[in-house]
């Protein structure tokens, strides 16, 4: 009874209703587990017109485990219904290795994205004959550089199994694609110069009146003929397989596999193998484990510098992560003089140490042109090496340009903190000079400006240098009787009060005061400000002990009347220190000219503000 039901529920997956044959396959999926009829039924519908039905049919087949299905689960692979197909590749994933074989058959042809899964598959399988199947579409114009790259991202989790097996294949499959090449283009070289034989016969011959000329570049079967063997078909696929192989083995990044590659790259070989086999080498030389790769690295210094721009390029891409070995970091920054500018680039960008005083200049010469591109890599290659300190400081003083002053002034700030005394003195001095020729009023209008540029590089990189040089400034003014210049020159110290706290010393703040005080002269009297830096360094000096008075009574161009001012608004700025000082000036002035106007007024001044004698 049970049985001749079980066969009437199998018969109803015949059915022309959909919903029969769902409702069949549900209940067969339910209890049919271990009855090879019930597999055998429900496998057939996995081929079912209606998605639901394949979709009941394949989990009812996944759920009861069965075997010996891969080759009906593939199909699901190529339809549409993309959950279908993902719910079929992992049962796939289930079946082992009775699914290998299918799977192998079947990647060779199909949907892409099919064929993406069967790859994954086989490689997760991992035996030789698996990684084998999904090697051997390299060559496939259509999916050769997907399954290249599912390839490479199963070696780069680490899978050192599937490394070693990988390795030992494409080698020999690199042997064997190479001769096959060569017969290829050998080949094809020949029909090249048939054809080119047969257009010559056919231009010499005159043809008979009514009758077309031959076309001497088509074979004999009519198809055309290329001159150019890089076009033929077999030449064609040989080159992809051959490059494809030829990453695939970079991408282990094995050193041994060095000399392999590095034959490939040679310029005997066409272009294609060429840029293939450099790309190969770009994870090997960037290893910094790796040993040997000295030869490498200078072949491709020399390809950088080629006259083959893709050669070139590769190249470069390939030594941009390179390690350059100590040996060839002369020859590598030798490419800042490259004709070639992105190698030009690469070797400013990447000076390494030990470039020697030759690429230094290089790269000076570069950031001192006029290329933007060349400018900007000099720049960050110099701001990189520390020896380049002196040969920028030495550029910086010699042009007359003021964008190169910056530009070169830019480098030697990006090694604050590390710049010789040497470049100090050797700036300073010429600052120095600058200053000699302006305060003679002879400076001319680029000079003015140079002097402006290595000023504001001072005060960046040695602050103290840059204090001392503008007192120095200030005092030579002062000495010309130009005190309201000299004091505008010392300004720039009292934009930042932790700047001015830490950069000068009492006299240099008393010589800031009494600059000051000279440029304000009487007019300071009817000032209303009590911040003004006359007060603030004077009340500074005085709160410290300083004798402020004393020094004042001995500066000759200061004027009874600019100290009587200042002690005028000392007293009236409510400040107890302050107010002191001011009446030690104004008694000051009493002492030393008790009969003149202004000991009267300080007299008078005095007694109002309870400082005077009773």
């Amino acid at each position: 009874m049970a049985r001749n039901l079980g066969g009437a529920i199998i018969d109803l997956l015949e059915s022309e209703r959909v919903a029969l044959r769902a409702a069949a396959a549900t209940v067969l999926a339910a209890v049919g587990k271990g009855d090879k009829a019930v597999e055998s039924a429900l496998t057939e519908r996995l081929a079912d017109d209606d998605g639901e039905v394949r979709r009941i049919a394949l989990e009812g087949l996944a759920d009861m485990g069965a075997a010996g299905i891969a080759a009906n689960l593939v199909p699901l692979l190529h339809g549409d219904d993309e959950v279908l197909a993902e719910r079929a590749a992992q049962v796939l994933a289930q079946q082992g290795a009775a699914a290998e074989g299918t799977l192998r058959k079947e990647i060779s042809s199909g949907p892409v994205a099919a064929r993406r899964v069967m790859a994954q598959l086989l490689l997760r399988r991992g035996t030789q004959p698996a990684i084998d199947a999904v090697l051997d579409q390299l060559s496939d114009g259509e999916f050769g550089e997907q399954a290249l790259q599912l390839v490479r991202a199963e070696l780069d989790q680490g899978n050192d199994r599937l490394g070693n097996q990988v390795e030992k294949s494409a080698i020999e499959r690199a042997s064997l694609a190479n001769r096959e090449l060569g017969k290829a283009w050998t080949r094809a070289q020949k029909a090249a110069a048939d054809a080119e034989k047969l257009a010559a016969k056919a231009q010499k011959a005159k043809p008979k009146k009514g009758a077309k000329a031959s076309n001497g570049a088509n074979g004999a079967n009519g198809h055309h003929v290329s001159a150019d063997p890089l076009r033929d078909p077999d030449v064609a696929k040989g080159m992809a397989e051959l490059g494809a192989l030829l990453r695939l083995i970079g991408y282990l990044a094995r050193p041994a596999t060095q000399s392999l590659l590095l034959k490939y790259a040679d310029p005997e070989e066409p272009r294609p193998i060429r840029l293939a086999a450099i790309a190969g080498l770009r994870r090997i030389v960037a290893t910094s484990e790796a040993r040997g790769t000295e030869k490498c690295v200078e072949a491709l210094i020399e390809y950088a510098d080629g006259d083959d721009l893709a050669v070139a390029q590769s190249a470069i891409d390939t030594l941009r992560g390179a390690r350059i070995p100590e040996s060839l970091a002369k020859t590598f920054a030798g490419l800042a003089k490259s004709k070639n500018s992105a190698a030009q680039k690469l070797a400013m960008e990447r000076m390494p140490a030990g470039g020697g005083a030759s690429a230094v200049k290089a790269l000076v010469e570069a950031l001192g042109g006029d290329e933007p591109t060349s400018r900007d890599a000099a720049a960050r290659g110099l701001s990189k090496a520390p020896e380049s300190v002196l040969p920028v400081t030495r550029a910086l003083l010699a042009t007359k340009d003021e964008q190169a002053a910056r530009r070169y002034a830019g480098v030697l700030r990006s090694h604050r903190g590390n710049i010789s005394n040497q470049a100090i003195e050797e700036l300073v001095e010429r600052i120095r000079e600058y200053m000699d020729v302006h305060g003679k009023g002879k400076a001319t209008a680029d000079q003015i400006v140079l002097e402006r540029v290595l000023g504001e590089l001072i005060a960046d990189i040695a602050p103290a240098m840059h204090v001392e040089l503008l007192f120095e400034r200030a005092k030579r003014l002062r000495k010309q009787g130009k005190s309201v210049e000299a004091f505008g020159s010392l300004k720039p110290l009292l934009r930042s009060r932790a700047d001015i706290d830490t950069a000068i010393d009492d006299e240099q703040r008393f010589f800031l005061a009494l600059l000051s005080l000279e440029a304000a002269g009487e007019g300071l009297i009817r000032t209303t400000r009590t911040d003004d830096p006359v007060f603030e360094q004077f009340s500074r000096l005085a709160a410290k002990g300083y004798p402020v008075a004393k020094q004042l009574a001995r500066e000759k161009d200061v004027s009874d009347e600019a100290l009587y001012a200042l002690g005028f608004r000392l007293l009236e700025s409510g400040d107890g220190s302050n107010e002191e000082l001011g009446a030690e000036l104004l008694q000051g002035i009493i002492d030393e000219r008790p009969r003149s106007k202004l000991a009267k007024a300080a007299k008078n001044k005095l007694k109002l503000t309870g400082h005077g004698d009773d």
